[in-house]
């Protein structure tokens, strides 16, 4: 997992959105505490999920070949037909009422 202090560094707009939040939080007292709130339920979040344990892949074995389907019938080979054969065709836009104008 990559840590925040790489984050930031290789990010200077948010080191610096950072910077600028942590310097309003020291300014105000509000800001500071709305920032020590979210700060300590995003800690406990991550405490939470260091400690869950993740359950391993279930083992499954399988076969050392691999199955070769087995062709039944025989059928001709035909060449593929070729896509985008033709070009787009451009057809004019109709113009409705404008008969007189030249």
């Amino acid at each position: 997992m990559e840590s925040i202090a790489n984050s930031l560094i290789k990010r200077p707009l948010k080191l610096f959105l950072w910077a600028m939040l942590l310097y309003v939080a020291s300014q105000s007292f509000i800001v500071g505490l709305f920032v020590a709130v979210v700060g300590f339920f995003y800690l406990k979040e991550k405490a939470i999920q260091w400690s869950k344990v993740v359950p391993a892949a279930p083992k499954v074995s399988m076969p050392d070949t691999p199955a070769k389907p087995q062709r039944t019938v025989e059928q001709p080979a035909q060449p593929p037909e070729k896509q985008y054969e033709r070009s787009a065709v451009v057809t004019p836009i109709r113009r409705t009422g404008t008969h007189d104008r030249s």
